[in-house]
């Protein structure tokens, strides 16, 4: 404040009414639950409020703005602070804002915690809904400051924060003979653990019907596919399933992202992979292997959206206006598969939900996701997936809850 007087006087007025509560704070730090009272007496003055807000997220701004600019205070409102001085100052005035701003402050207080004090009232080993609560918040993107990251460190470790992100679907086979989990989750989450032990921090969010795995992994890689011993695990966490527990994995692999507020895109990347075919391993889909050629992509949002009918690639290149054989060279060069494969594949990948959820036939299947012949669907579905239609049907969904 520029006027010594008023800052002088407002000290003694509060002395008064609230002798003993409130102490002066000079240099506060961003995370200080303070009042902040700043005098306004140039319109610019309304930006450097703006800005204390924005540093100083848990306090209490309260502007004191001079008689000439009293046509401004419009801004307060849009800003959503909770109080308003004006000058000349009214001690009626003046202090019954303090009160309503302190028995506000109180009640507050007694009422609510931040997560941080909340994971100091209880014992290490008790904090895991505290990292979980995190850990959504983060892959929601609804972690948008730094603070919250730091503050974190009480119930996750700065080694543990993940940069890159796994959703997994599964299904259990029944029909194989070899011991069935009564817990896939469990048996998944264990397996993943024994064999990433000292080699990556981990951690699992049961998300919406997923399970995801949020990974740490060493920040000398900006690729999970260049950490060679990493993918090495993955493919032995996923035979390892199969053979032991009869649970087949499939997986969308996000990029890596070492800034904690971007993890929710590796999140978004993992999704996106997990819609669409795979390249060489039908249980694993990178982010980074989908196209980002635009023309290309328009060409795939075409297939799927027609995957139905009887599509040409000559149909297709026109569409984007390409000739067939630079449009099927590019195809192969971008997605890793050549036409037929790939609109095979999306035809497969529409099916499943119809094996899955309904009683169709796999008669009535195969013509209604555009395969000329049930005899054809189910030899391209066994040669893709490794299994028939009928045996698929007869597997469980590992519903992740």
């Amino acid at each position: 404040m520029e006027s010594s007087f008023d800052k002088q006087q407002m000290s003694e007025w509060l002395k008064e009414v609230l002798p003993n509560a409130l102490e002066e704070c000079k240099v506060p730090k961003p995370e200080d639950e303070v009042i902040i009272v700043y005098e306004v007496n140039r319109l610019f003055d309304w930006v450097k409020i703006n800005r204390l807000k924005r540093n100083y997220p848990n306090s209490i701004i309260v502007p004191f703005v001079t008689e000439h600019l009293t046509y401004s205070t419009g801004i307060a409102i849009e800003l959503a602070l909770p109080a308003l001085l004006i000058k000349p100052l009214q001690k009626s005035k003046f202090l019954r804002i303090v009160k309503k701003l302190y028995t506000s402050y109180q009640e507050k207080k007694a009422s609510t915690l931040t997560m941080l004090e909340l994971s100091q009232q209880v014992s290490q080993q008790h904090t895991s809904p505290f990292r979980e609560a995190f850990l959504k918040r983060l892959i929601r993107g609804e972690i948008d400051n730094e603070q919250e990251i730091i503050q974190s460190a009480s119930f996750l470790s700065t080694n543990c924060i993940p940069n890159i992100v796994f959703l997994i679907q599964g299904y259990i086979d029944g029909a194989n003979k070899k011991a069935v989990p009564h817990d896939a989750s469990s048996s998944i989450t264990t397996v993943f653990r024994q064999h990433f032990a000292e080699k990556a921090s981990l951690s699992f969010l049961h998300f919406e019907r997923y399970l995801l795995l949020l990974m740490r992994i060493p920040t000398d890689y900006n690729s999970f596919k260049h950490w060679t011993e990493g993918e090495a695990c993955l493919l032995e966490v996923i035979e390892t399933l199969k053979r032991d527990c009869s649970i087949h994995l499939f997986m969308g692999v996000g990029g890596v992202f070492q800034d904690a507020m971007q993890v929710k895109e590796s999140y978004s990347q993992a999704r996106k992979a997990r819609r669409k075919p795979p390249i060489h391993n039908i249980h694993i889909r990178y982010y980074e292997d989908l196209t980002k050629h635009e023309q290309l992509q328009k060409a795939i949002q075409y297939i799927e959206e027609h995957y139905d009918e009887q599509l040409t690639i000559r149909d297709v290149a026109k569409y984007i206006n390409f000739s067939p054989t630079h449009f099927s060279r590019l195809f192969k060069k971008e997605t890793g598969r050549n036409f037929v494969d790939y609109v095979a594949y999306t035809r497969i990948i529409k099916t499943l939900p119809f094996l899955r959820k309904y009683d169709y036939t796999i008669e009535k299947i195969s013509s209604t996701c555009g395969f000329n012949t049930p005899n054809y669907y189910s030899l391209t579905f066994k040669k893709y997936v490794g299994i028939s239609p009928t045996d698929y049907r007869n597997t469980t969904e590992i519903l992740f809850k």
